[in-house]
């Protein structure tokens, strides 16, 4: 195991490239990352400048010699599945031993023939039909190495059977009204093969590649392959085979997966604990999205506690997505939405050794670890008879209504927090969570201190994407406040089930019914840049635009209202669009706080944006700096999500805790830029000349198809001196695979003679982007007695020393494959870094031309006498290459134009055009068809690429200036800047006629 400190841009690299990622951490210097990695993988991080160092425990020893020395001295406390005595033995005897209390039953056999082995606890368990009782599930070993899972539910399994035995009332009254069941190793196959052959391995032993043996790119993760959200994103899991979590070839194709799905169709239960390691987090849904937590979250917070006062101790919990990462076709997930079951993820300790996954063969840490986690165990055993009222020995209980969370770490969630200060419009929409059997709620109200009045309420049935689903035991439920006047003053409260909530009051503000909110978030009464003011300084130009436009409008100044952020349901859910800019802000900062630190009201800000949206509202979002700060390119800002809103960071070091990075900003997740307004990648500063002058815009596609602008001009707020371009999210992430993400090129950087427009005519080749990829254009020339040339024209970005594009030939049918080099001098035999990284255990075709030699360096020759011929970086424009075919005259060459990427970090792309071979065959512009060339798949031994090389037009290329979404436009510069008052008033009405249609 490694660590790393790493800037939040790196931290975004890693999490994107499918490195084994144990566990991340935000800092005031960025992001401290713990990874499992090859010694190559360690090798690569380093190549890069990231400083990467061999995690060692308190012994100086690392994971590696910690694992080594365990298993050369053989084992005290570790089992093997398969060893005479091992784990299966021991479900085998338990269940034999005990007939009265205990059944085993098969569940399924693993790939290598192995019994997928479930108990049940409960008494007369034999003759009691499996499910009839409320169950409890205890799973462990989804992931093989995490020996301390396996180790902790076993004891588990034991303490109650031994508690039973020894005639334990509490425990004896529990087992006649209650199933337990245990899963000790979900799976077999991957546990067994860190006891014969790696001991860090993480996944089942699919064989991916068909040969027959276990290698590094083989397996599936097995807590990524359920149907839950299955293949939502590339972050939350991975559909790289070689990715440590590749989510499988479809959902549940695993048996291992298909086993626990029997188990939840038989025994039915309320609750699953699915223990991992290692990170002492103790981690529940929703996990697919960030900063979306269940209806039924009042019952994981009784359960489970925060980080001030954890369920377990020294443990941190929360929604597994805000404490750790986004997964998508995860076990707990799926455990909520699919069968109701309320599940948890606790991440177990390394035993305090610094060994990560290797937890000392210790009996008394183990034994130690063991009773750490009962009293949360044994909570949820005993909480199944009444899930919606557990017992917790945190002392905390579940309420009839809540109209904002308990659990303060969620007070800035919109879906925990349904008070608001402000209202927008009448009717307003009022909600409450509530358990469900309350049975019918009323929601009450009082005007200005009048008589309470009353309204039905119906249960909320969820947005677009999200709400509702995860809504066992309680239920978001909705209803209307009506009759408000301007300056009114609003009490409102519910009632249901003899019941009566907490009351909020709000003041009416506006009620004019308008069709756009402008929200100006200009943060002027903030620190980043700090320019200080009483009002805003833009606002005019939104306005003036908007009336212009005859639409109506109304403002939320987010200063003036105490830097409150517009609440979806009191504010934005009043009106059809909303206009959001941030004017000259870089980093929503709180006055006098310093580099490093965000405010809570920039995720505040963002998580209403996207629950206005969720809910069918259409957005503009616009700043020469908007979005950045919840990107990697203003570095690391981390805020409080508590009430406290506390500075995180003072001097440059982290000095509260429970600090977060802002969505993006420090931990490559980035939800709401990426998945709700189209922006996968911002670019920094791409939108600016040599000079550093800001580029004119051309519309391309819907809605701003046809215009044209420029910025700073007289009658401008001469504001834009830094600028952002976006790589589409569809253009990463295909609409064919994602539709959900649909967003394209509305409008584009006017570059001069751009280096990414079409060298001649309308159509050229472009290789889209996609790591771990390998993507050739190919054809066969017949060369005459003479020789022959070809030449094209290329223009590239790609990650310079790391992915490479060239010139591939052979002798059809022969393995004597070599590149070529270009006669204008655009090639270089530099192998660059991905090689001494190992790359060709990613794409083994690169063995031809390149090799990694035993002392560490690396060759531009390979097998059979091919060489290395490659550029890498950019191009700075279009290039014209030409190589000579000579050496295969009087024959034929197949010829492939190539680009090759390696595990992570994508350029813009590599671009073909204007083929021409000296004796006319092949010579194509690509402006009818192909020209005979063919688009293949990668090479023998690559994986699949995410996408191809592609024939299209520049409306292709997925850079914007602004991008646009069915729902959202978002700007790469301030609105505000714009030339003068026509153009903007021209502008806003090409973007209202998408947001208002």
């Amino acid at each position: 195991m490694y660590t790393a400190e790493v800037s939040a841009e790196e931290a975004a690299d890693m999490a994107a490239s499918g490195l084994d990622i144990a566990a991340s951490k935000a800092s005031g210097k960025g992001v401290e990352m713990q990874l499992i990695l090859s010694e190559d993988e360690a090798k690569g991080l380093s190549e890069r400048g990231i400083d990467v160092k061999l995690t060692k425990g308190k012994n100086g020893k690392s994971a590696k010699q910690m694992a080594e020395e365990q298993a050369a001295s053989g084992y005290d406390v570790w089992r093997s599945y398969d060893e005479p005595g091992g784990i299966r033995d021991e479900l085998y005897r338990l269940a034999k031993d005990n007939p009265q209390l205990v059944k085993l039953v098969k569940l399924g056999e693993t790939y290598q023939g192995r019994e997928i082995i479930a108990l049940k606890l409960t008494q007369g368990a034999k003759g009691q039909k499996d499910g009839s009782r409320p169950a409890v599930l205890y799973s462990s070993t989804q992931h093989a190495r995490e020996w301390i899972s396996t180790e902790t539910n076993r004891r588990l399994l034991n303490w109650y059977i031994d508690e039973w035995k020894s005639d334990d009332k509490e425990v004896k009254n529990l087992l006649k009204t209650t199933e337990l069941w245990f899963l000790v190793v979900a799976n077999p196959d991957g546990y067994q093969y860190t006891f014969d052959a790696e001991r860090l391995w993480r996944k089942n032993l699919r064989d991916n590649d068909g040969n027959g043996q276990v290698n590094r790119g083989d397996g599936v993760d097995p807590n990524r392959n359920y149907e839950e959200h299955f293949g939502y994103d590339e972050e939350g899991s991975s559909s790289q085979t070689a990715s440590e979590t590749y989510r499988g070839p479809s959902p549940a194709s695993e048996p291992e997966t298909q086993a626990m799905m029997s188990l939840f169709d038989r025994a039915k239960p309320e609750f699953q604990v699915n223990w991992h390691s290692f990170g002492e987090w103790l981690l529940y849904p929703e996990g697919w999205q960030i900063g979306t937590p269940s209806a039924d979250d009042p019952i994981y917070y009784a359960l489970s506690g925060n980080l001030d006062n954890p369920s377990i101790d020294g443990f941190e919990p929360g929604l597994s997505s805000d404490v750790l990462y986004v997964t998508n076709g995860e076990t707990t997930d799926f455990a909520h939405s699919a069968h109701g079951t309320l599940a948890w993820t606790p991440e177990l300790s390394d035993g305090g050794s610094g060994g990560g996954f290797v937890f000392p063969d210790d009996e008394a840490l183990v034994q130690a670890e063991f009773e750490r986690i009962l009293p949360f165990s044994t909570d949820v055993a005993k909480s199944a008879a009444d899930p919606a009222n557990p017992v917790s020995h945190l002392g905390i209980e579940t309420e009839p209504f809540y109209l904002e969370s308990d659990d303060d770490y969620k007070v800035g969630l919109p879906q925990s927090n349904f008070t608001f200060d402000y209202s927008y419009g009448d009717p307003q929409e009022v909600r409450v969570l509530a358990k469900r059997s309350l049975g019918d709620v009323t929601v009450k109200y009082s005007i200005n201190g009048g008589a309470a009045q009353s309204a039905p309420t119906e249960e909320w049935a969820g947005g677009d994407r999200y709400g509702g689903g995860t809504d066992v035991h309680y239920r978001v439920m909705s209803g209307m406040v009506t009759g408000t006047d301007p300056g009114d003053s609003v009490e409102v409260w519910f009632e249901g089930g003899g019941e009566t909530s907490d009351s909020f009051t709000y003041d009416a503000v506006s009620e004019s019914g308008a069709e756009v909110l402008v929200l100006a978030a200009e943060d002027y009464t903030g620190a980043s840049p700090g320019i200080g003011g009483t009002e805003p300084a833009y606002l005019e130009y939104y306005t003036d635009a908007l009336e212009a436009n005859g639409t109506s409008y109304d403002v939320y100044d987010v200063d003036a209202r105490g830097r409150v952020a517009a609440d979806a349901l009191g504010v934005l859910s009043h009106y059809d669009a909303v206009v959001w800019y941030t004017g000259d802000d870089i980093v929503t900062r709180d006055a006098g706080r310093t580099g490093g630190n965000g405010s809570r009201l920039a995720m505040d800000e963002l998580l209403n944006v996207r629950d206005f949206m969720n809910e069918g509202g259409q957005v503009l979002y616009t700043g020469d700096w908007a979005g950045s700060q919840y990107t990697p390119n203003v570095g690391t800002q981390l805020y409080d999500p508590t009430s406290a809103n506390g500075q995180c960071v003072v001097g440059g070091a982290q000095v509260i805790d429970r600090c977060k990075p802002l969505g993006g900003s420090g931990d490559g997740t980035n939800d709401v830029l990426q998945y709700w307004l189209g922006a996968y990648v911002a670019v920094d500063s791409a939108g600016l000349d040599e000079q550093g002058d800001v580029l004119d815009a051309l519309g391309v596609d819907v809605p701003l198809e046809g215009l044209s602008w420029g910025f700073n001009g007289a009658d401008s707020a001469q504001n834009q001196f830094h600028t952002n371009s976006f790589i589409t999210t569809s253009g990463v992430l295909p609409t064919t695979d994602y539709p959900q993400f649909d967003s394209w090129v509305s409008a584009r950087w006017d570059r001069a003679g751009g280096p990414f427009e079409p060298h001649t005519g309308d159509y050229y080749l472009y290789s889209q982007l996609g790591d771990v990829s390998y993507k050739q254009v190919m054809r066969t020339i017949d060369v005459p007695d003479e020789g022959a040339t070809l030449s094209f024209w290329t223009s590239y970005d790609t990650e310079a020393h790391w992915d490479f594009t060239f010139v591939e030939a052979h002798t059809p049918g022969q393995d004597d494959w070599t590149t070529l080099p270009d006669l204008n001098g655009h090639t270089e035999q530099d192998t660059g870094d991905s090689c001494l990284s190992g790359w060709n255990e990613l794409h083994p075709q690169v063995d031809y031309y390149q090799t990694l030699n035993g002392d560490g360096t690396c060759s531009p020759t390979g097998s059979d006498g091919g060489a290395w011929n490659a550029a890498s970086g950019n191009s700075g424009g279009w290039q014209e290459w030409e190589v000579d075919l000579g050496a295969y005259a009087g024959g034929q060459v197949e010829i492939s134009l190539s680009y090759a990427s390696d595990w992570a970090t994508q350029g813009l792309g590599v671009f073909f055009d204007d083929i021409e071979v000296s004796t006319g065959e092949g010579t194509t512009s690509f402006e009818a068809d192909l020209g005979g060339w063919e688009i293949t798949g990668p090479p023998e031994g690559s994986a699949p690429n995410p996408n191809n090389f592609i024939r299209t037009t520049a409306g292709g290329f997925p850079e914007a200036a602004v991008v646009a979404t069915p729902g959202s436009l978002y700007a790469g510069f301030g609105f505000e800047g714009m030339t003068d008052a026509a153009t903007r008033a021209e502008w806003m009405d090409a973007a209202l006629s998408h947001l208002l249609d």
